[in-house]
């Protein structure tokens, strides 16, 4: 255990690194370190280990001029002693170059010798007091790569969404995903309503907004107490859910008494909401592949009071049909995806993930989609969701679906974020919501 915010972060960034594994579960396995640091240390420590990785490209670029060796030679965890350095004196009010410089390098004492601890002086003590000299790529000569480094994506990425977008709208997307997001609740109405809800939490939170379109939530900002010790959590009033995950689920639309499957439940956000629109009443089966997922998820759904859940192992790619019990009233698939509609909350995936990827998923979303058709019941429905707005992972992936399966057709729907189509899509943005995609389909009676 440390009480030390910032080497804390560092610790955070180095395993996150060398783990892969996604921001969150990383600062699960670190959870107990950071609830013992003081409220303002604790949140000093989340905007650095946020803010590094949300700006990991543009502080490395501003790194490069003051260093004697390339990057891709520096070993990670003195990169990421520079870069954690670099963040707090480019980004962070109120912080001195000294404090930043200082600790940077007793870090790297810590955690390698005292030649790196030189290295990174040497570095900081330049790139600190000279990164305003350092320019950005010409935005005209190469607007791709004047996208990656002052915004802090990938370039492949950056040339993706300069060509779907244009320039100017790819640069107002990031400046949105680079923004820190509110924190929006889902107001568990078998126990509460939204009203009730943010009477509770007003003296946690610095404001609360109701959200605009989904009718549960409201947003907050700045807690004054970590949200999981709050007794509106404990007595399961709430879960955490984006504005736009909430609307997914209305597309669903589950009633009471039916019988509904959540085939990729994840840590079961979705698989709440489907609950308290069924006055939990019925039943609903959620699947995941991560045993440990749905240990969490029962876990969440006894905090939350839905009795009508039941979990299972399973792997949506592989599925033996006379086992699955089926059919259902309504399916849910909420797929595996690249996560790039959700980049304001996981700042990691954007260093995660590669064009590769994109196609990859894409030919699974179409398996998975096709597999789970088959457990629909005649006149029942089918909804398709990924947190990724990437035409390869949204229309592509259900007219694909729509060619092959004559039997199914879109709901139409009269929601203001769908399309005449049927199509509901989102951008980070001015909506305030994350990216997702979601579309309705029913299967025929025949």
């Amino acid at each position: 255990m440390t009480n030390d915010a910032r080497f804390l972060a560092l610790k955070v960034l180095i395993e996150n690194e060398g783990s892969r594994f996604p921001l969150d579960r990383t600062l699960e396995e670190f959870a107990t370190d950071l609830e013992q640091l003081s409220k303002r240390d604790r949140a000093l420590a989340n905007a650095i280990i946020y803010g590094t990785l949300r700006w990991r490209e543009h502080l490395d670029w501003l790194i490069t001029p003051f260093s004697s060796r390339k990057l891709d030679r520096i070993e990670p965890e003195i990169l990421y002693t520079l870069r954690l350095a670099l963040y707090q004196v480019v980004f962070m009010e109120r912080i001195p170059v000294s404090a930043a410089v200082n600790t940077a390098v007793n870090a790297a004492k810590k955690i390698a010798n005292r030649g790196a601890a030189g290295f990174v002086n040497a570095v900081l003590r330049k790139a600190t007091t000279r990164y305003t000299e350092v320019a950005m790529p010409d935005k005209k000569a190469d607007p791709a790569l004047f996208v990656s480094k002052s915004r802090s994506i990938p370039l492949w990425l950056s040339r993706r969404w300069i060509d779907r977008f244009g320039l100017e709208a790819c640069l107002g997307l990031l400046d949105a995903i680079n923004t820190i997001p509110p924190i929006t609740l889902r107001a568990n109405t078998l126990k509460t309503d939204r009203d009730a809800l943010a009477r509770a939490m007003e003296d946690h939170v610095e404001t609360i907004e109701p959200t605009v379109h989904a009718r549960e939530g409201i947003s907050i900002t700045r807690p004054k107490t970590p949200l999981h010790l709050t007794e509106a959590f404990t007595d399961g009033l709430f879960q955490v859910q984006d504005e736009a995950a909430q609307l997914v689920t209305t597309l669903l639309d589950p009633k009471p008494g039916e019988r509904v499957l959540d085939a990729c439940a994840g840590l079961g956000g979705k698989t709440g909401h489907v609950g308290q629109l069924m006055e939990n009443q019925g039943e609903i089966v959620a699947w995941d592949l991560d045993p440990k997922k749905l240990e969490i998820l029962a876990t969440e759904m006894e905090r939350l009071g839905i009795t009508n859940v039941s979990t299972r192992k399973m792997d949506a790619l592989n599925l033996a049909p006379e086992t699955l019990d089926a059919p259902f009233d309504r399916v849910l698939v909420d797929a595996p995806c690249t996560g790039l509609g959700v980049l304001r909350r996981n700042p990691d995936a954007r260093w995660h993930r590669t064009k590769k990827d994109i196609k990859r998923l894409a030919a699974q979303q179409k398996t998975i989609l096709n597999n789970l058709a088959d457990l629909v019941k005649p006149g029942g429905i089918l909804v398709y969701a990924v947190c990724s707005c990437e035409p390869e992972e949204n229309e592509r992936v259900i007219d694909a679906f729509l060619d092959k399966r004559k039997d199914f057709t879109v709901v139409p729907q009269s929601h203001p974020l769908t399309s005449e189509k049927g199509i509901f899509k989102t951008y980070p943005g001015t909506l305030g919501m994350d990216g997702f995609f979601a579309v309705a389909m029913k299967k025929s009676n025949s």
